[in-house]
């Protein structure tokens, strides 16, 4: 019984705590997805300083950044993901309060043993730079480039690549080829490494302290299926 009570504390807590981060990603993903414009603001204003020194002119309006890459699909992401963690959280909460949703402590842990396999497994994508979720964007963004990238140009898109070239002293997403055959004046000539194959360098280097990032967040969902299922054990439940 004992157990039970701490565990029912515990549960409550670390729910508590993952319903206001999921309300946090809910409104992120909300503004980049549906009024990107609130936040893009201060980018633009930011893009526009370093864009003067690099002699590149960055757009005036900022409704124009709704054209920058990955903004849009990162927001929905982040808007499904928070939605997601509300109502596993929720469902947590309810069942930890409250004797007649018993049942749902239950499903809580299901979904959450669930949840802990699927971000291992999408994590593990991440950090392996061939795997599909590399080569997706690597492809979307190298096709954006052929398609609309133009190195006078004053367009959002362009502009960014310009920038991120200039600025992180790397070429394109996979190197000088991805410009072909079109122009480019952003590659400086002794850095012709691709931008996303440093993303993924950068990656590689911080796996470790990336790896202890996710074993803490595991390690807290692990403690809440485990509550999860004394708590449903216990015949002698009761409201806090």
């Amino acid at each position: 019984m004992a157990c039970a009570t701490i565990g029912k504390c515990i549960l409550i807590l670390l729910n508590v705590v993952f319903l206001i981060i999921s309300l946090g990603l809910v409104a992120i993903g909300a503004i980049l997805a549906f009024i990107p414009g609130t936040v893009l603001k201060y980018m633009l204003d930011a893009a526009t300083k370093a864009a003067s020194t690099a002699g590149y002119t960055m757009p005036k309006d900022v409704n124009d950044l709704k054209d920058l890459p990955m903004v849009y699909e990162v927001g929905v992401a982040l808007f499904i993901l928070g939605l997601v963690l509300f109502a596993i959280s929720f469902m947590g909460c309810c069942g930890s309060c409250s004797s007649c949703c018993k049942c749902l402590l239950l499903g809580f842990a299901l979904v959450m043993i669930c949840l802990m396999i699927a971000e291992l497994v999408v994590v593990t994508m991440f950090y392996v730079p061939s795997s599909p979720i590399h080569s997706t964007i690597r492809t979307t963004l190298k096709d954006k480039i052929k398609t609309d990238y133009n190195e006078n140009g004053t367009d959002p898109f362009s502009q960014s690549i310009n920038l991120v070239n200039h600025y992180f002293e790397c070429c394109g997403i996979d190197g000088e080829s991805d410009f072909i055959p079109k122009s480019h004046r952003s590659c400086d000539s002794t850095n012709k490494n691709g931008c996303y194959t440093k993303l993924t360098n950068l990656i590689q280097d911080n796996i470790i302290w990336a790896g202890l990032a996710l074993g803490g967040v595991l390690a807290l969902q692990l403690i809440e299926v485990i509550f999860a299922v004394v708590i449903f054990k216990d015949n002698k439940i009761s409201p806090i």
